[in-house]
């Protein structure tokens, strides 16, 4: 195994990747499409069986998109005591501000897989690249529930396209 596999497996994808993780994708519809085009009624209706709104959905990434920003910064970000006290209330009547703010975070994340050494230990023993890879999957999970409650609410695919198959 050569030494740039070795870095590659502690500290994460290179920086090029973690970018097109965060929002392109490749495999997957990028988050800006996915959530394009839902009104404030879409994001915030609630369907019966369902945990969570879109809104709710997107309420919990922006939380877990500012403790992540928060480690970039060096500050040490406070992990809730119970899963459910990262999942923010809503009505979805924010919707907008939510979805504006998620995206703009998503550019200050990317702008940091750029700029900023991956290989910078920003809690525990965990790395600034490993973070982000591990804030990516999260999105990916999320976002993936996000196009699910859309086909149910047909909203799907959005302005612009998405994958339907």
């Amino acid at each position: 195994m050569s030494t740039e596999t070795d870095v590659s497996l502690l500290f994460g994808p290179p920086p090029e990747a973690l970018e097109r993780l965060l929002d392109e994708g490749s495999a997957f519809v990028p988050p800006s499409r996915a959530l394009n085009g839902l009104s404030v009624e879409m994001a915030g209706r609630r369907l019966e069986g369902v945990p969570h709104t879109i809104a709710e959905l997107v309420a919990h990434l922006r939380f877990w998109q500012l403790y992540t920003l928060s480690l970039t910064r060096g500050e040490q970000g406070v992990v809730p005591e119970h899963a459910a006290e990262g999942w923010p209330k809503t009505d979805g009547t924010d919707w907008e501000v939510l979805r504006q703010g998620f995206l703009d975070g998503l550019i200050e994340l990317k702008r940091v897989a750029r700029e900023e050494d991956l290989t910078r230990v920003v809690r525990g023993r965990e790395t600034l690249g490993y973070e982000l890879s591990l804030h990516a999957i999260h999105n990916a999970v999320h976002l993936g529930q996000v196009i699910l409650l859309r086909q149910m609410l047909g909203a799907w695919p959005p302005p612009g396209g998405g994958d339907t198959w």
